[in-house]
């Protein structure tokens, strides 16, 4: 399935005025945002979504990822993510390929402290060499320990957040190049109403495997809520500088969320327990 990429972007640059807040949208100075696409708030939800990724060799890269997440009590949550990829490596012949991707475990989330305005969480993930193909992975088993922190500011239209990754490969393909590198990404949400509202977030990758070199991607994404249950995003990306592997030259995604638990007030922005 392939993005329409102009559509989409154009959407994204739509000026602010379009999303214009009615009584029953707009929000209050008193309330606190809790939203999904905050790394540090908690919810059981089930995401599908989208990213085509476009190479400056050529390359082009569409995955679908099915990602599920279940929250466990108020501290806890796991994550599974099942990616199909299609990579259009034409060259040689057979890397056109469509299949199932490395599928990731987020082992256990914890939120170490919670305020009314801030939060700090660790996380361990596992992404392991699933994949049906040699082109449609790494080839390796990943680690990735993850630290996020978030902060309302005030007024409390957004929200700022810090996302760290160190991932480490072990096993896998012994003739494909081990992994190891850090991820930084800051992510700034703005909150427009109820039912819109922005991120932007740079993610700034660490190569070890590469003198420490740094490549950085940046990332804008639109999202609405139209129905307290669903969530409903475009995005378009573009990578800034860099040779990491992961660092395409533009990209875009299309993406939904749904949550699942009846008894968590989405609409509600507190934030999440």
């Amino acid at each position: 399935m392939k993005i329409i990429l102009a559509p989409l972007l154009s959407l994204l640059i739509l000026p602010a005025g379009i999303l214009a807040q009615t009584p029953a949208d707009s929000l209050e100075v008193k309330q606190k945002p809790a939203n999904a696409d905050d790394p540090s708030a908690f919810f059981t939800r089930l995401e599908v979504f989208n990213e085509f990724q476009h190479y400056e060799s050529g390359i082009e890269l569409n995955q679908t990822v099915v990602r599920n997440i279940i929250k466990l009590g108020k501290r806890f949550t796991t994550r599974i993510d099942v990616p199909f990829v299609h990579n259009s490596f034409s060259s040689p012949a057979g890397y056109d390929q469509f299949g199932l991707g490395d599928i990731s475990f987020r082992l256990l989330g914890y939120k170490i402290k919670e305020t009314r305005k801030s939060a700090f969480t660790v996380s361990l993930e596992i992404q392991l060499n699933t994949a049906a193909s040699p082109i449609l992975g790494t080839g390796k088993n990943l680690l990735i320990p993850v630290i996020t922190y978030s902060d309302v500011l005030k007024g409390n239209k957004n929200i700022v957040s810090v996302v760290l990754q160190q991932v480490n490969s072990f096993g896998g393909d012994e003739n494909r190049a081990d992994i190891s590198f850090t991820k930084i990404q800051p992510i700034f949400l703005h909150f427009w109403s109820k039912r819109f509202w922005t991120v932007v977030a740079d993610e700034l990758f660490i190569d070890y495997k590469d003198d420490a070199a740094t490549s950085m991607i940046f990332k804008a994404r639109m999202v609405n809520a139209p129905t307290p249950r669903l969530n409903i995003w475009l995005q378009g990306n573009v990578g800034l500088y860099g040779d990491f592997v992961a660092r395409y030259q533009w990209g875009a995604e299309a993406g939904l969320r749904y949550f699942l638990l009846r008894s968590m007030n989405f609409n509600n922005p507190k934030r999440a327990s």
